[in-house]
């Protein structure tokens, strides 16, 4: 297994930014709470706001939309002069963006878009991809964030079920070549004949790898990605069929970054119980403490597990009443960790992979693209400690609605969120919270589900001398 590694900045940031990894020196926008993430993006060197950003959507083997959103006015720094927002890879072209407006793509199968801002948009710009599979093959609705390149991300999906199949999608967003290694890790570490090394991907280069066969060692299966050279934009779908009957399709495209402490919040109970994987990047053995907690505050499921290090375990939240929870772990040594959720035991289902949201302490956002049948979207904001946070969201007529929730330590909050292009989450006061959105649908054939987290976004330019730590 290769060591898992950190950063660490030599010099204080500015909260709300991405952070540059990987390299010894370098001038770019750094946040401590996202020390898995590159933030492509330039300044203004005498305001220190961001004036150029770059965000990556991996696509998909379907057709699928992209939603561009700019942070609400008040939310951003002064806005500089102008600005474009421009989709690269796609038919449209440059959208007509305002600002704490959003505005749609389509982005069609087999295809990466590319989303590049500058001027006054380039400050606080998110964009999601949202697909909705609906062939006799491959069934299910995939959301996430569209991102930037990583060197090193944990991501969970695939097993040894039959029909069950794990794709891995990456994309060299650079202007110089990139060298991926995709380690599985299963129950006795990592499983060499599953693992793929040596991936080259030219610049702009996108290439899809499917993983398998999983054996039963790989039931808790786990995916470590590290790239040389350049970072990669990384997606990992989670495909199952059961014959000819979909168990349902799921795409997480923000890395898992291990910690002590992970909050996961939008996990779905039904009468498919969810479950949890975890993955002990170090050698040493962890002690992990997983608690599924709900919107009333109640501990309604609390497992402990001893995980050997390297090594990955599953472990099945039962007894969960239908409903919505935030699933917290901590262990003695990083660990990193997601969720399953199902819609149902049999039948046509779907399945969506929960990833821990990270600790937002600056203005923070998600955007929704369209195309849902049935649609109903839920928000869910937790936190360690009593906080407070203003939530702003846009319609899909271009309305804004915004409010203040209290976050009791300890207690969830879900609110409904139907009928929104993106929202956005900033705390008030001094603690942080975490923030998931979770998004259902209905069509013919049956249920639909998929989730993803809320990110800080990049404002500000900051200079960092970053040192490369040891795992």
């Amino acid at each position: 297994m290769k060591p898992w590694g950190i950063v660490r900045a030599s010099v204080a940031v500015l909260a709300g930014a991405g952070l540059v990894w990987g390299a010894t020196e370098a001038t770019g926008t750094a946040d401590t709470t996202r020390p898995a993430d590159v933030r492509a993006a330039s300044g203004d060197t005498t305001s220190g706001q961001v004036t150029q950003a770059s965000l990556t959507c991996a696509g998909a083997d379907v057709d699928g939309s992209i939603q561009v959103a700019s942070i609400p006015q008040a939310w951003a720094p002064k806005a500089s002069a102008g600005g474009s927002v421009r989709v690269q890879g796609t038919a449209a072209g440059d959208l007509a963006l305002q600002h704490g407006a959003t505005a749609g793509a389509k982005l069609p199968s087999a295809t990466t878009g590319r989303v590049v801002a500058t001027g006054g948009l380039a400050a606080g710009l998110v964009a999601g991809q949202l697909h909705v599979d609906s062939r006799s093959v491959s069934r299910g609705l995939t959301l996430s964030a569209c991102g930037t390149p990583v060197r090193s991300g944990w991501f969970f999906g695939g097993g040894p079920q039959q029909g069950r199949v794990a794709r891995l999608t990456l994309v060299n967003p650079a202007a110089t070549p990139s060298t991926v290694d995709v380690d599985v890790v299963g129950s006795h570490g990592v499983d060499k004949s599953a693992s793929v090394a040596g991936t080259v991907l030219a610049p702009g280069q996108r290439t899809v790898l499917t993983l398998g066969d999983f054996g039963s060692d790989l039931e808790a299966a786990a995916v470590h990605v590290t790239a040389s050279g350049a970072g990669v934009v990384t997606a990992l779908t989670d495909a199952w069929m059961t014959g000819e009957t979909p168990v349902g399709e799921s795409t997480s495209g923000q890395p898992v970054v291990p910690a002590n402490d992970l909050m996961i919040p939008g996990v779905r109970a039904t009468a498919a119980a969810p479950t949890l994987r975890v993955a002990v990047p170090g050698q040493e053995q962890a002690i992990v403490r997983v608690r599924a907690i709900s919107t009333s505050g109640a501990v309604v499921a609390d497992k402990v597990e001893t995980v050997d290090g390297g090594g990955s375990a599953a472990l099945t939240l039962n007894g969960l009443a239908a409903g919505s929870y935030a699933v917290r772990v901590t262990a003695d040594v990083p660990v990193a960790a997601a969720v399953v959720s199902r819609t149902g035991v049999s039948g046509t289902t779907d399945l969506s992979w929960v990833v821990p949201a990270p600790a937002l302490r600056g203005p923070a956002g998600l955007a929704l693209p369209a195309g849902v049948p049935d649609v109903s979207t839920q928000l869910m904001l937790t936190a360690p400690r009593t906080a407070a946070a203003e939530v702003r969201t846009t319609s899909a007529s271009g309305r804004s609605t915004t409010r203040t929730v209290a976050v009791r330590a300890g207690h969830p909050v879900a609110l409904s969120i139907d009928d929104v292009r993106a929202v956005w989450v900033r705390p008030v006061g001094k603690n942080p919270v975490h923030a998931g959105v979770a998004i259902s649908g209905h069509d013919s054939s049956g249920p639909l589900l998929a989730t993803a987290p809320v990110l800080p976004v990049t404002l500000h330019q900051a200079t960092a001398r970053l040192i490369p730590g040891r795992g």
